[in-house]
């Protein structure tokens, strides 16, 4: 399953504003599983105290393992979406999202991003909604397809040509070798038919593979 990660801009437009890389994070998810992703925070402006909350419905299903952080640039953070197994069936008929709120400066500026668990696809990736573009191992909203290149071998003229050659060559070099052995190893009086017909053979075989 691939990392989910939203990001959080603050003071990006203005002091204190809010921004989020997606409205709506899709979390894939099966009952009885759980899954987690990263939040990152990119400060733009002063130093200041981040606080998060959940909304009900997925306080039993989220947690932030650090709930206050004091962003100076930058920080990450880790939460843990878990779906009880009680939830079974749920997912197919759609859970209701929830939220989780930022605040900042102490309560001066506050805003949220929405959060939904999906049914987990066959290969165990669930996109969701507004969830980016996938770069580096991150989920997004466009789509992974997955070609197979489907290749062929063929065998072109020029290897046909050169396999029956091959063929040819290597059958003739083995009636050579016969009469050859003939030549050398016995004594039969048709022992200079025997040379003249290999030597023939083997002429042959060197003008046949020029």
């Amino acid at each position: 399953m691939k990392k989910i990660q939203q990001r959080i801009y603050l003071s990006r437009e203005r002091v204190n504003s809010i921004e989020f890389e997606h409205e709506i994070l899709s979390i894939p998810l099966k009952a009885g599983d759980e899954m987690s992703f990263e939040i990152l925070i990119i400060n733009h402006g002063e130093p200041t105290h981040v606080h998060f909350s959940l909304s009900e419905e997925v306080k039993d299903k989220v947690m932030i393992l650090q709930d206050k952080v004091y962003v100076i640039d930058e920080e990450k953070i880790a939460a843990i979406v878990k779906l009880p197994k009680s939830y079974a069936g749920a997912v197919d008929d759609g859970l209701d999202a929830g939220n989780i709120f930022v605040s900042t400066g102490y309560g001066a500026a506050k805003k949220s991003f929405s959060v939904e668990i999906v049914e987990e696809d066959v290969e165990g990736e669930g996109y969701g909604k507004g969830t980016g573009e996938i770069v580096g191992g991150w989920i997004g909203e466009s789509e992974v397809k997955k070609e197979t290149a489907e290749t062929e071998v063929e065998i072109s003229p020029e290897k046909k040509a050169l396999l029956r050659r091959l063929t040819i060559s290597t059958l003739l070099m083995a009636l050579f070798l016969v009469f050859v052995f003939g030549v050398f190893f016995s004594f039969h009086p048709f022992n200079f038919v025997f040379a003249l017909i290999a030597a023939m053979i083997f002429i042959f075989i060197v003008i046949y593979n020029l």
